[in-house]
């Protein structure tokens, strides 16, 4: 039960992370009202979609990724930190706005699948209501996070964006060298965790401590922070 709960958390989670990432966006953008609302229509639809059909079929999902679908976060990590290269490599956000909106979208899709595909349910809520509530949430989200961001200008800077993009993704990598050792927990039994290196579980914080010394040292060099 506590698990389960867990990885809905995970699914509401990666819904707040990525509206955030989305009002930045837009609010770098600068798009219209009339704009907001296209880009809102085309997030609600195609996350209804995309959610139903994600949690409708997930045990053909399932049987194909196998116990790894936690691998999927070595995927979205290399996009992540692919889009921070492309935000870092030029200052022509105009040109690289959609392909910084496709492809932080399809990380979003990617963490919203390997979610679903943890539990059997989510929160108890059947296909189509889990598909509705996660649009509904992630598109009001969206809008919320663009109003609050162009009326205060938290980031003012686009390389600083990107640094975020590089944490972001380096954090996914590191969460990925820990989740076997969380999914090896029987939840049947609540039986404790399987390590099965004590050496590696050392290794893995000491890169999770260095990941983000890193981290903050790129943010500060790339922002305005002081």
């Amino acid at each position: 039960m506590a698990f389960s709960l867990l990885w809905s958390l995970g699914l509401i989670l990666s819904i707040i992370i990525f509206a955030i990432d989305f009002g930045l966006l837009f609010n770098f953008k600068d798009i219209s009202k009339k704009s907001l609302v296209k880009y809102s229509m085309i997030f609600f639809i195609s996350t209804l979609i995309l959610i139903y059909f994600i949690d409708l079929f997930k045990s053909q999902l399932l049987s194909f990724l196998g116990l790894y679908n936690y691998l999927l976060l070595f995927l979205i990590s290399f996009i992540l930190i692919l889009i921070g290269c492309i935000i870092n490599k030029n200052n022509n956000f105009n040109k690289d706005f959609k392909s910084i909106v496709i492809l932080s979208y399809l990380c979003f899709v990617l963490m919203a699948l390997m979610c679903i595909l943890s539990k059997q349910a989510l929160f108890g809520l059947n296909s189509l209501q889990i598909s509705f509530l996660t649009a509904i949430l992630f598109t009001v989200l969206v809008i919320v996070f663009r109003f609050v961001f162009t009326k205060y200008d938290l980031i003012n800077s686009y390389h600083t964006f990107g640094s975020l993009y590089f944490i972001l993704g380096a954090y996914c990598l590191v969460v990925s060298l820990l989740l076997p050792n969380i999914i090896s927990l029987n939840l049947n039994e609540m039986s404790p965790i399987n390590i099965v290196s004590i050496e590696s579980m050392i290794l893995t914080i000491l890169l999770l401590v260095f990941v983000a010394v890193i981290g903050l040292l790129y943010y500060k060099k790339n922002s305005k922070f002081k």
